[in-house]
């Protein structure tokens, strides 16, 4: 009677056991990490500059990457903000889908440009999104949980060109010192703004948008010299900068 008292017990402590287990697993939430920047170099933050902006509608591209293995069946994730700046600009945060067999990919948030022109007056603004916690995504607690923004609409200084993520390389060493009119030439003279250099050597590599290779670069680099070259013949002397100093490029 003793035994069999004792086999029973331990028969309901290991079912008990086994429920216990199954209900964590069914519980479980995979974490979803998103990062700005690309695929292979990560930046936990970015400026974006309404300034360069041509047309009224902007898409800033993120990354995603679940901390766990592929499923069969698509699965869809959110964006959320809490920050009061977020109030002051028109987000479009859309429904995303992570297809079924995959746990990597790029994706876009969409801001419209602001048409109050006072609204950066005295800051820049300041926006973080995270993923919505669902019964299918929770937002990572490490270092990739968040999409930091900085929002600016004036002509300045971008992150990359006195410094540069892994795999790419600071403007400067295209362009040189930076200056306000400089990069306004710059942006004039080749059509681009904010854009980022990657160390890539293959031939017509598939990259992110506003991404360009160091050969694209150096021929840019070309180009605004020779159109420098010819403002001075056109004018008769040098661009200047804000500072009255001739703009050069190495």
């Amino acid at each position: 009677m003793r035994y069999t008292y004792i086999s029973l017990l331990v028969f309901l402590t290991i079912a008990g056991c086994k429920k216990n287990d199954l209900q964590y697993f069914e519980e479980e939430v995979p974490l979803l990490n998103i990062w700005l920047g690309t695929d292979a170099g990560v930046q936990d933050s970015i400026t974006h500059n309404f300034a360069y902006s041509p047309t009224n509608r902007d898409s800033i591209v993120f990354n995603y990457r679940i901390a766990g293995y592929p499923v069969n069946y698509d699965r869809t994730f959110e964006l959320v903000t809490v920050d009061n700046d977020a109030k002051l600009l028109n987000f479009t945060l859309k429904t995303y889908k992570v297809p079924a067999g995959k746990s990597v990919g790029r994706v876009a948030l969409y801001v419209d440009k602001p048409t109050d022109q006072t609204l950066f007056l005295n800051k820049d603004l300041k926006v973080s999104f995270t993923v919505k916690q669902s019964a299918t995504f929770q937002a990572s607690l490490r270092e990739l949980g968040k999409l930091k923004i900085t929002f600016k609409n004036a002509i300045t200084k971008p992150d990359n060109w006195d410094n540069a993520v892994p795999i790419t390389t600071a403007l400067k060493t295209f362009f040189g010192a930076y200056s306000d009119e400089k990069y306004k030439f710059v942006i004039q003279v080749t059509g681009l703004s904010n854009f980022v250099v990657v160390n890539d050597l293959t031939v017509n590599p598939d990259l992110p948008p506003n991404t360009i290779t160091a050969v694209h670069a150096r021929a840019l680099q070309a180009q605004c010299k020779i159109a420098l070259a010819q403002y001075k013949i056109d004018y008769g002397t040098d661009k200047l900068d804000e500072n009255r100093q001739p703009i050069v490029f190495p």
